[in-house]
């Protein structure tokens, strides 16, 4: 089925849970605070699925930890070894979109990319990558050029994508408090 229009509304809320196990904090001028902490919660299919692109490229500065940024080859292959996910659904009450299977492709791994406090690194639009940090990151995001086509992201074949994971599910407060913990970081 073909979708004539594209929703690419984003969260309406300032503060939510992302399903890569982050903090988003909308700010102003195409800004959003990133805040990776070991409490927050990741979509249950997280380690199938964490590879992922994004409809605008976008810089990021690196303020607390060591961002690590892992780069991907995606080529489509009717006998690859992973699902392409699209995410061009509109947004459900838990602030996820829609999602589903729209290919098989195989990808092919870069270098990983390692990037602390001051450091600032630069990802094109489409361009398929994962972050997976461990302990606790913050990242200044500043969103760049848009494109019109959706995100998507890539999970190993057979494995079901979490349609479930719920924004929301962590209290504002609670959210707000552990940005200030990792704010904090800095200084200790």
């Amino acid at each position: 089925m073909d979708i004539v229009t594209k929703d690419f509304t984003p969260t309406a809320e300032q503060i939510s849970v992302h399903g890569l196990g982050f903090i988003q904090v909308k700010l102003p001028n195409n800004q959003r605070l990133h805040v990776w902490h070991p409490d927050i919660p990741r979509r249950a299919c997280y380690l199938h699925s964490a590879i992922h692109n994004h409809r605008f490229s976008f810089t990021s500065h690196v303020l607390i930890g060591t961002q690590v940024n892992r780069r991907y080859e995606v080529h489509y292959d009717d006998n690859g070894t992973h699902d392409l996910i699209s995410h061009d659904g509109p947004r459900g009450a838990t602030g996820g979109r829609l999602s589903f299977v729209a290919g098989r492709v195989r990808v092919e791994p870069a270098q990983d990319e390692f990037y602390g406090p001051g450091s600032i690194y630069h990802m094109p639009m489409l361009q398929y990558h994962e972050t997976p940090n461990s302990g606790v990151v913050v990242t200044l995001m500043k969103k760049e050029q848009e494109g019109t086509v959706h995100a998507c992201s890539i999970i190993t074949h057979d494995v079901k994508f979490d349609q479930d994971f719920n924004r929301f599910q962590v209290p504002e407060a609670r959210l707000w408090a552990i940005v200030l913990d990792a704010m904090q970081q800095k200084t200790k």
